[in-house]
């Protein structure tokens, strides 16, 4: 059953990552931000529950691969005209796109971190990853994602 939801979020964000690369209108760019972080949201709620239960880390190296993968792509979804609608992202997530760089490179970081001790089969070297990678969201939403 782990090994069916993990390849479906593996699939779920390189489709994301394929939908980022052809958002063409700031709708699709608003959409591909919100499912790329519903992604997330799911994929750190099964990373929290590995960690709180002492699982085997082992199989959630892909899909902390695939938060990397994410992290990577996110800045390049807040294109032109994005800014309005059914966004929660700040001004600052466009005047500022240096920092909304930065700041999802930790969360990248962060979760190459996380799948190197998966592959490691290191629970406490992915427990530590995993606090990095919600410091890393927490960080960016505090600057650039409305409350």
């Amino acid at each position: 059953m782990r090994k069916l939801i993990l390849t479906a979020l593996v699939v779920a964000f390189a489709t994301g990552g394929i939908a980022a690369a052809h958002a063409q209108t700031a709708d699709a760019a608003i959409a591909a931000r919100k499912a790329g972080m519903d992604l997330t949201a799911a994929t750190a709620g099964m990373f929290k529950r590995a960690v709180d239960a002492k699982d085997e880390v082992k199989p959630l190296k892909g899909a902390a691969e695939a938060v990397a993968a994410w992290a990577a792509a996110f800045p390049g979804l807040f294109v032109a005209g994005s800014d309005k609608g059914a966004t929660k992202a700040t001004p600052e997530a466009f005047s500022d796109h240096a920092g909304l760089t930065a700041a999802a490179g930790k969360l990248h970081d962060a979760a190459m971190k996380a799948s190197a001790a998966a592959e490691a089969g290191d629970k406490a070297a992915f427990a530590v990853a995993f606090g990095e990678m919600g410091a890393a969201c927490g960080g960016c939403h505090r600057t650039y994602r409305q409350r």
